[in-house]
């Protein structure tokens, strides 16, 4: 996933090394299916295959597909996994070298390759109706945090937190026997004191921003996340969106459709959610979040 995990449970009489090697099985077979960095991946094969073609797939796989067609629905497009041809287009490397941007030809003729309705799963099958290409980058990881936590779960474990790549499940309470205390650092300040903590258990959070990766080309700044609506780079005010949710599968796509979406859009459908509550920092640092959000503020 090209990322870093970290596990941390609070039991006695467990076998942590059946619990690590099971953690270290539950990544590598999300990776052999949804990794586009591996060839033999499953992913990989799909966006390989020729229009009219289909593939079999696993449940992992299934449940994935089914949830992201469910964001690309809820957000009017917003959350798009077939977003790859843009991604590629774009070709964001952080680099000052960039002598070029995509000319708008370029960019309708990749928005014409781009919607997971083109994808239609039939059983254990995947078909594909046109020329598109899948990539879970913004919403496998946080499936991969659920599968781990539900792991320690059936393992009676119930307190621990998981982290991949910054997404992150909670549940229980920490060595201190208290909720585990969660700090989102404003990116606009390198201030400790700017720091938002929260304390939370039995949640998910997740947190997407644009103030990373990008690049400036003839003075102007283009940001990593791309609008599968527009095919250009999200310009809007907003610099981080952080998503707290039962599930890190649900917050992960959130967090990703919410820095594409307007705020008073994302505001209504996170009210919409029954288990969902946003938090944004915006670039010109004021902090909005969503009704219920506050009570995980310390």
């Amino acid at each position: 996933m090209g990322t870093t995990y970290s596990v941390k449970f609070i039991e006695e009489n467990i076998d942590s090394s059946y619990i690590h090697s099971s953690i270290d099985s539950i990544l590598n077979q999300i990776i052999l299916e949804m990794s586009t960095y591996l060839d033999s991946s499953t992913i990989s094969k799909f966006n390989a295959l020729s229009i009219g073609d289909s593939i079999y797939v696993k449940s992992d796989f299934i449940n994935v597909f089914n949830k992201s067609l469910f964001y690309y629905s809820s957000t009017n497009g917003s959350f798009e996994v077939t977003i790859k041809p843009l991604i590629d287009l774009w070709g964001f490397e952080g680099s000052s070298s960039i002598t070029s941007i995509p000319d708008t030809s370029s960019i309708i003729k990749a928005l014409n390759n781009i919607g997971i309705d083109k994808i239609k799963l039939n059983g254990n099958y995947l078909h594909k109706t046109a020329n598109v290409t899948l990539d879970f980058s913004a919403i496998a990881k946080g499936y991969a945090v659920d599968k781990i936590s539900q792991l320690l779960k059936n393992n009676l474990i119930s307190n621990y937190m998981v982290e991949i790549g910054g997404e992150l499940s909670l549940a229980g309470y920490n060595l201190n026997k208290q909720k585990w205390s969660i700090g989102i650092q404003n990116p606009l300040s390198k201030n400790i004191k700017s720091t938002l903590n929260l304390t939370l258990t039995d949640k998910s959070v997740a947190t997407s921003g644009n103030y990373r990766n990008f690049f400036i080309y003839e003075g102007k700044k283009y940001s990593h996340i791309i609008s599968p609506v527009t095919g250009y780079p999200v310009d809007n005010n907003i610099l981080s969106v952080t998503i707290i949710s039962d599930h890190c599968m649900d917050a992960d796509a959130l967090a990703t459709s919410l820095m594409v979406m307007s705020i008073n859009d994302g505001m209504a459908l996170i009210e919409s959610i029954e288990d969902a509550e946003v938090f944004y920092i915006t670039k010109e640092g004021e902090s909005l979040y969503s009704k219920g959000f506050r009570r995980f503020i310390r």
